[in-house]
């Protein structure tokens, strides 16, 4: 099975999201490119693809960053 590096990128930054989730902190795209290794740019583009599905939820501003927007048990 082939999987788009768009794909490997989301289910990576989605993964972080809920590793992160319990701590009830919201995880800044910074942060998860970092980690990921994902293209800082290219997760942007990614995360508002998210958000749009209503998957990903946002906050912005100095506290802000992103969380998943239903459990991680939901998502298929």
């Amino acid at each position: 099975m082939r999987v788009s590096a768009s794909l490997d990128y989301a289910i990576r930054a989605m993964i972080e999201l809920a590793a992160a989730t319990p701590a009830g902190r919201p995880v800044k795209a910074d942060e998860i490119a970092a980690r990921q290794a994902i293209p800082s740019r290219f997760l942007a583009q990614l995360l508002a693809e998210l958000r749009r599905a209503e998957l990903v939820s946002s906050s912005r501003g100095y506290a802000g960053g992103y969380w998943l927007a239903v459990p991680a048990e939901q998502i298929t």
